[in-house]
């Protein structure tokens, strides 16, 4: 593509600065609040400025005066028939402007996430509590039966660790009756019980894999939601 420059012009390197239209002025705001109260309202729209016309009209396009002057009238019709916010919409759309800007609701009801970690963590907590309970209940019967004997922790050891004692139980599986004693031991010796305990929390659905992990995070997002929830309503936004 080559681009040839008016040899008529002073300075045929430049290219005249881009004139701009105009939106009505105050007093042909007046005149349109005038007729507007006479049930003739016109419409917004711009104007080509007759300084405009006369700047870029100094080179006129292949075809002579009559065929700029042509376009210029197609140009002025198609503006003419916009108002301002037909406009101001037609740019917002070619230059890619959102129209409205999406609110981060996480952030405007919990900035600092302080909320979403105290409600996670009190579920943690919570959680730890209920199976902490369920398995001091399932080895209370041991513990009280070790706590009878002078020597708890002994005792302990002869029913579920030495196969040689008097008083060993080789009914109860290996695995479990290792199970047994540390937790009754800890349970002893006022220690916190291993929540892992997958005899004493056989069949209750407690603390299947990270189901406590699941749950908190679960409960904090219910947390935030209901908080977002009465944020929307407070600010009139339709829920969805």
């Amino acid at each position: 593509m080559s681009v040839t420059f008016d040899p008529n012009r002073p300075s045929p390197d430049q290219i005249s600065p881009l004139r701009t239209g105009r939106f009505a002025t105050s007093e042909e705001k007046a005149a349109r609040e005038a007729a507007k109260a006479e049930g003739k309202e016109p419409r917004d729209k711009i104007e080509i400025s007759q300084e405009g016309r006369d700047a870029v009209s100094e080179t006129p396009p292949q075809g002579g005066e009559t065929c700029w002057e042509e376009q210029m009238k197609k140009i002025d019709a198609w503006l003419g028939s916009m108002t301002k916010d037909d406009f101001m919409g037609l740019m917002r759309e070619q230059l890619g402007e959102p129209k409205q800007l999406e609110i981060n609701w996480s952030a405007t009801v919990d900035p600092d996430h302080t909320i979403y970690i105290k409600t996670y963590m009190d579920s943690l907590v919570s959680q730890c509590k209920e199976v902490q309970g369920v398995i001091e209940d399932y080895y209370s019967d041991a513990y009280q039966e070790a706590m009878r004997d002078p020597e708890p922790l002994s005792f302990l050891s002869a029913k579920y660790l030495w196969s040689g004692s008097k008083i060993f139980d080789g009914s109860i599986p290996a695995n479990e009756r290792r199970w047994t004693y540390d937790q009754v031991r800890r349970m002893i010796t006022g220690q916190r019980v291993s929540l892992a305990d997958p005899y004493a929390l056989a069949g209750t659905g407690l603390n299947q894999g990270n189901s406590i992990d699941r749950i908190a995070e679960k409960a904090a997002e219910g947390k935030i939601e209901a908080l977002i929830r009465q944020a929307k309503e407070a600010a009139g936004v339709r829920l969805d």
